[in-house]
């Protein structure tokens, strides 16, 4: 109602937005908001993000299910320069998985010796410091490597420009592929190129700590990238509804007009310059077809879509890009015009069939209703065909469609059509993917996922909806939840009725909190999330040769991706006087949305400093989470009794605590009782195992808040944790 009088008559037909946040929650108010608009018939477009190649990390409000997620693809003008190592010869080769950055043109290239500075930010440029960081290596007269982090990149190449190089390389530090950067202060610039941590890695371990051994690189010949996504484009599923977005892609680094400066124009990169692309695309359909629902908008994008985009030649050259990356491909607005045939999933408002993520042990079956539309005036008869983007993924036979061959739709009349997809576990790929080290490598997430397109054609056209699912191989392990020892000892049998062994950690069980009521819990909108702890325990443990404190946390309602909206805190207080002394939580691994890694950070509460030890033992899709730290780093010992309390916060949307479980007490030298003897490989796949407890003296005094063992399961199909309780019967 822009006039405010109550009169929606005027509202506005297409909005695009260029906002949001990563890991996109179904909380966000500004999604309940593009819900709402789409519900009142307006197209709603928003960027997907620009996080890169990373699970899950597609931005809010573009998760909606109603809008319209826009991915970033190449202009037709773009190109990357390939890294050219000439020497020395063990490394000699072409290294093409780089970016150019649009403010610090290659041109025409640079040769030169390699020197590696550090990081190589300048003063005054990171927080808290006001020194320069100190150069490792002179970069006069040489092609300085520095690494990504702390400042913007653009003040690292004009700080190494002004010493005298003659081109940069900015490594990154985190596994995946190369990303462009924007221009955040400097103005004096040379040729650059972003490259891949293995190729920073690569040349620093050549030149060693001396910088004696010469590694001479040429950076100048260029290689187009049309037709491609962009690196930095968020990647999919959506977190909170497991659904294919981004669900288009568009280019999206065009130059624009400058807002109110009458005649100036620069470029506008990011998915912020691929959405204009869409909602202008949108505008264009809406004149032609004024009275269509954003639905069918939407559904007329999508079914037209360019589904040979690729990933890019300078990451995997011939690559098709995932579903989960670009959708339903790149747009065609001349073809959605001209369609008369439109087909989309209602259930899941978008031209896409969402399978989602599900843990899978044994053979099943998954359904999705598609709603086709003839707008032509006469009868058509259809026929109806899916494929798979990788044939290799096709040919191991894990996954077949069971969808009619023909369809007859009547003049301006609308058909469903049952989409089947029946997927064998045993075929499937075993699981790399984790919340972890691999919490953002894309490359295995595509790796693992199944995708492809479901074509609905006839003699005159031929329309797409693009599919997807990410299986997880999974067991199914289940436990009795009582023991009863006898003289001490006892027995608990484990089943597993999973394809998978059922890979099975025990720990001590030292607490639990009830499940937090429904009405407690947040809407869609509520802009809060609430992190509802189940079950806690605590067991040592030796990471190669360190000993370890390794505590097990459990949670009602699992997290698409361990690192948000959960925050998990474990005071501890190592010599029980009453004062906590260290901190153990976890967080993503270089800030928010950087890597899609979760570690583990042990803080010292009486020296105010912290240290990062392991990554954060989580996997996706998951309600469980392991946190390590080393025993000496929380002022433990193999025969300490401690104290720890473990604290959840909302880490996304408000910082607030939502639940706790407090004041427990353990000993690791006299756990109350220990469980032994499963195999390390899990339990047998349709197989069982036998878990022995025994009663350890003096562990009802030393590990009072130990009432028996909790189980957690890996590759779970079923439930992820158990808590078994022991009793004991006196021998008399």
């Amino acid at each position: 109602d822009p006039e405010g009088d109550d009169d929606i008559s005027d509202a506005v037909d297409v909005i695009n937005m260029s906002l949001g946040s990563n890991y996109g929650q179904f909380e966000d108010d500004l999604s309940l908001a593009s819900e709402n608009a789409v519900r009142l018939g307006v197209v709603v477009v928003a960027a997907a993000g620009n996080a890169s190649d990373h699970p899950y990390i597609v931005s809010s409000p573009s998760t909606a299910p109603g809008a319209i997620s826009v991915a970033q693809t190449q202009v037709p003008s773009a190109v990357f320069h390939p890294l050219v190592i000439n020497s020395p010869a063990s490394i000699a080769g072409t290294y093409p998985n780089t970016v150019d950055v649009a403010w610090a043109k290659v041109d025409s290239g640079f040769t030169g010796n390699v020197a590696y500075v550090g990081r190589g930010c300048p003063a005054g440029s990171v927080a808290g410091q006001a020194d320069a960081d100190v150069y490792t290596a002179d970069p006069s007269g040489n092609v300085a490597l520095i690494d990504r982090g702390a400042c913007n990149v653009s003040l690292k190449v004009d700080r190494a420009a002004r010493a005298g190089a003659i081109g940069v390389l900015i490594g990154l530090v985190a596994p995946g592929d190369a990303i462009s950067f924007s221009q955040g202060g400097g103005s004096m610039f040379l040729p650059t190129v972003v490259i891949i941590r293995s190729y920073s890695l690569l040349i620093q371990s050549t030149l060693g700590p001396s910088q004696s051994n010469a590694v001479n690189v040429t950076v100048h010949d260029s290689q187009l990238l049309i037709g491609s996504v962009v690196g930095s484009s968020a990647r999919g599923p959506s977190y909170s509804y497991q659904t294919i977005k981004p669900e288009i892609g568009a280019p999206g680094a065009s130059v624009s007009a400058i807002a109110g400066t009458g005649d100036r124009e620069e470029a506008f990169g990011g998915t912020s310059g691929a959405t204009p692309m869409i909602a202008g695309s949108a505008a264009l359909l809406l004149e032609e077809f004024p009275r269509a629902t954003p639905a069918e908008i939407k559904a007329r994008l999508m079914n037209s879509g360019n589904t040979a985009t690729l990933t890019g030649q300078s990451v995997a050259p011939g690559q098709l890009a995932p579903v989960t990356r670009i959708g339903a491909g790149e747009v065609r607005v001349d073809r959605a015009v001209s369609a008369r045939t439109i087909a989309w999933v209602p259930q899941d408002e978008s031209a896409a069939i969402s399978f989602g993520a599900p843990s899978i042990s044994q053979r099943s079956q998954f359904h999705k209703t598609v709603l086709v539309y003839n707008a032509s005036n006469s009868k058509r008869r259809y026929s109806v065909a899916a494929d798979f983007r990788d044939a290799v993924n096709q040919a191991t036979g894990a996954a077949r469609f069971d969808l009619p061959s023909k369809v007859d739709v009547g003049p301006r009349g609308f058909q469903s059509i049952d989409v089947t997809l029946t997927v064998d576990p045993s075929k499937l790929t075993t699981w790399t993917l984790d919340g972890g080290p691999n919490g953002g490598n894309g490359p295995l997430q595509t790796a693992l996922e199944l995708d492809g397109h479901v074509t609905i054609s006839d003699s005159s056209e031929a329309i797409t909806l693009p599919w997807s699912i990410l299986p997880h191989k999974a067991a199914d392990v289940n436990a009795d939840s009582h023991v009863e020892l006898r003289g001490g000892t006892g027995t608990v049998r484990l089943s597993n009725d999973g394809t998978l062994p059922g890979r099975t950690e025990v720990f001590a069980w030292t607490g639990t909190s009830k499940k937090v009521p429904r009405g407690f819990l947040p809407r869609p909108g509520d802009n809060f999330a609430v992190i509802d702890l189940g079950q806690v325990g605590v067991r040592q443990a030796l990471a190669g040769s360190t000993p370890v404190v390794q505590f097990a946390i459990n949670t009602f309602g699992k997290r698409a991706h361990p690192n948000y909206p959960a925050e998990f805190d474990i005071y501890i207080d190592a010599n029980r006087d009453g004062t906590p002394d260290y901190v153990v939580f976890n967080l993503e691994n270089g800030g928010f949305g950087a890597t899609g890694q979760n570690v583990v950070e042990v803080f010292n509460l009486a020296t105010g400093t912290g240290l990062i030890f392991f990554f954060a033992d989580a996997d996706l899709n998951s309600s469980n989470m392991i946190m390590t730290a080393p025993l000496t780093a929380v002022g433990l010992t193999s025969t300490s009794q401690f104290d720890f309390s473990v604290f959840a916060f909302d880490n996304y949307f408000t910082t607030n605590l939502t639940d706790s479980i407090e004041n427990m007490t353990f000993s690791f030298a006299a756990p109350r009782f220990t469980g032994t003897g499963l195999p390390a490989t899990g339990v047998p796949a349709r197989g069982t195992a036998t878990l022995t407890v025994n009663e350890v003296a003096g562990g009802a005094t030393a590990s009072p808040s130990q009432a028996g063992l909790l189980l957690l399961y890996r590759d779970a199909a079923g439930r992820e944790a158990q808590a078994v309780r022991v009793g004991a019967h006196d021998n008399n």
